[in-house]
């Protein structure tokens, strides 16, 4: 199987490395031109010139950049690579996309004898380095089954969504059930620290009710009570997490509430904090609001 990666940047060139050290034969293209020199000196590939001739050479090609317009220009812009693509080649989305428009796009290709596999990548920088990441796959079942030695060299987890787009819908509405989980256990532990409890006998008591979960309970420990912050998902990423959640919710004829709080309240943290900045780090940007009852007694 012929692989080529379009996307170098933090997350693409760590699956780009992982790839080569796992044995493929991998070519490799970016828009930045140095970013392109500068990984094929430092880790290899085979450099193309661009995605149409990468796809006249490659059974499958993987995307992993930073939106669906992106990854449509890539498909179909100048030198796109639908133009090169044999019958039955494949596209894989690694990407957070917009779930609608990869499904736009899934059907566009399909018209051209291509087919197209979403499957965002979860994890930190050094998941993919590592091949520690999870995929959440949406594609038919014998096309996804095709890629699997693609995925199990840089995962350890495959979950399947559904047809294409499923895994970029479902990511983002799990990214909303985390998000809202991480504000919850963040006030908690904010009001726990007032009254004086121990923060993590409090996460303990939370865990054994069922009112945490294992791996957000773990995070805490491991980022917030030791503030540590560095769990390498930023601000950003949530942020546009949850706006696919709400263009999907929309698109459904589906009222959001909680989403849409919840938006707000994250798009304030990162006002103050920075895209940039921890997820873990929301307990900071709550430590500097004043309760109500004290601004007016100023």
């Amino acid at each position: 199987m012929k692989l080529g990666l379009i996307g170098l940047g933090a997350m693409g060139s760590r699956i780009a490395t992982r790839l080569l050290r796992s044995g493929f034969s991998l070519e490799i293209y970016d828009i930045a031109d140095v970013a392109l020199r500068m990984f094929n000196m430092d880790v290899g590939g085979i450099i193309t010139g661009s995605p149409k001739m990468m796809a006249q050479s490659c059974d499958v090609i993987i995307t992993v950049l930073p939106s669906a317009a992106e990854v449509r220009e890539v498909a179909f812009g100048w030198e796109g690579l639908a133009r090169g693509f044999a019958e039955r080649g494949v596209l894989i989305d690694m990407g957070c996309s917009d779930p609608k428009a990869t499904s736009r796009l899934a059907e566009e290709l399909a018209g051209r004898g291509i087919d197209m596999v979403d499957a965002p990548a979860l994890g930190t920088a050094e998941d993919a380095k590592n091949g520690g990441l999870t995929f959440v796959v949406g594609g038919q079942e014998a096309v996804v089954e095709r890629c699997r030695a693609i995925f199990e060299a840089l995962g350890k987890r495959i979950l399947r969504a559904g047809a294409v787009g499923s895994g970029q819908a479902s990511v983002a509405l799990a990214d909303f059930l985390r998000s809202v989980e991480l504000l919850a256990a963040s006030e908690v532990l904010r009001i726990g620290q007032r009254f004086g409890l121990e923060a993590g006998m409090l996460l303990d008591i939370g865990e054994g009710l069922g009112a945490i979960g294992p791996t957000m309970g773990g995070t805490l420990r491991r980022q917030v009570l030791t503030r540590q912050f560095d769990s390498g998902l930023a601000f950003g990423h949530l942020l546009k997490s949850l706006d696919t959640a709400l263009s999907v919710a929309q698109a459904c004829g589906v009222e959001t509430p909680l989403l849409a709080a919840c938006r707000s309240l994250c798009t304030s943290a990162e006002a103050h904090l920075g895209s940039g900045a921890d997820q873990t780090a929301l307990i900071r940007w709550l430590e500097t609001l004043v309760p109500a009852a004290a601004k007016s007694a100023t």
